[in-house]
Formats: C-alpha cells, sequence, structure tokens
C-alpha cells in the first residue's frame, strides 16, 4: 500500500504541475497517465491535423535521448513529446555518444529493470517509417505483459546487430514500472 500511494502522490503532482501551467510539460510521466495509449494516439492526431493528413496513415516514431533527468532538457521538442518513467526488461540500454541516439544491448549482470532516458515520440506518416536496424520492442505496463500491451515503440540496435529475434527470444521490453 506505501508504494501505490507513493505513486498516487507523483501522479496527483504532475497533474497539478500540468493543469497550473494550462501547457505541456517539458517530460511527461508517461506510468503516471491513467490512459497513457489515449494521449499517445492525441500525439498523432495532433500532427495529423497539422499537416492535414488521415490520422490512419499516422504511426509514433520513438528517439531516446541521453539523459534521463526531465530537468536537464531545454524546452519542449521540435515536435511530439517527451516522456520518461520506462524501464527495460530482457536487456539494456547503451547511451549514445554526444547526440547520437543509444541502442538496446545485452543485460547487465544484477540490473533486471534498467531505467530508459528520456524519449521523444513523435508522428509521422506510416511510409515515412524506416525500421532499418530497429526492434519493435513492446511497452507493457508492468512485468505480467498480457493485457497490459501500451504500444510497441522502434529501438534502435546496435549497427552490428543484424537480425531483431535475438531480442525477441531475450524477452526485451519496454515496462512502465519497475515493480
Amino acid at each position: 500500500l506505501g508504494m501505490w500511494f507513493a505513486d498516487l502522490l507523483l501522479r496527483t503532482a504532475q497533474l497539478v504541475k500540468w493543469t497550473s501551467r494550462l501547457a505541456l510539460l517539458k517530460s511527461i510521466w508517461l506510468s503516471g497517465l491513467f490512459n497513457p495509449m489515449s494521449f499517445l494516439t492525441a500525439v498523432m492526431q495532433v500532427t495529423a491535423r497539422s499537416r492535414e493528413l488521415p490520422l490512419d496513415y499516422m504511426t509514433n516514431r520513438t528517439t531516446f535521448l541521453n539523459t534521463r533527468d526531465p530537468e536537464e532538457l531545454a524546452g519542449l521538442p521540435s515536435s511530439g513529446v517527451h516522456v520518461h518513467g520506462l524501464f527495460m526488461e530482457g536487456a539494456s540500454w547503451e547511451d549514445g555518444k554526444g547526440d547520437d541516439e543509444g541502442y538496446i544491448a545485452d543485460s547487465k549482470m544484477k540490473e533486471l529493470h534498467p531505467e530508459m532516458p528520456i524519449a521523444n515520440i513523435y508522428s509521422v506518416k506510416v511510409d515515412q517509417m524506416s525500421w532499418t536496424n530497429m526492434y519493435h520492442c513492446p511497452v507493457f505496463i508492468t512485468a505480467e505483459r498480457g493485457a497490459t500491451f501500451i504500444m510497441q515503440v522502434n529501438l534502435r540496435m546496435d549497427p552490428d546487430d543484424e537480425d531483431e529475434r535475438h531480442w525477441v527470444l531475450a524477452g526485451a521490453a519496454l515496462l512502465m514500472t519497475d515493480d
């Protein structure tokens, strides 16, 4: 009950901060939203409306920054939203150098759920989405997976990785809770 209450306080703090500003926060704690899937659909809707494209032809693209602290962000992204609060299971994350995006890597000893860096989620047309050297990574609310599926994100793989089957067999996924 203690962890649940602490989580409730964090959710409330995010909502109070968001509603007091009446503007998008620099980074949204995705796990703190009641329905994160609808929030991500709204990201697609905003892009679709601004470009006068049908929502059916949009998909979300994810890039990961090289920071885990929302306070280090200068401001809002040029497109989409910054989100934080994701954890990796079945693999780890190798941070990029400079402005280069990091990539998925083999698990490190004694790291069950490493925290992921802040992600920039933005929408693109389906035919402009490139899955080259990307892992189709599922995102779940809890480690129990199953009915807690939220979405699929693209995780950059090491340039030496030829096939994403390695990550499928490892059970690599992103979680919204560290359990």
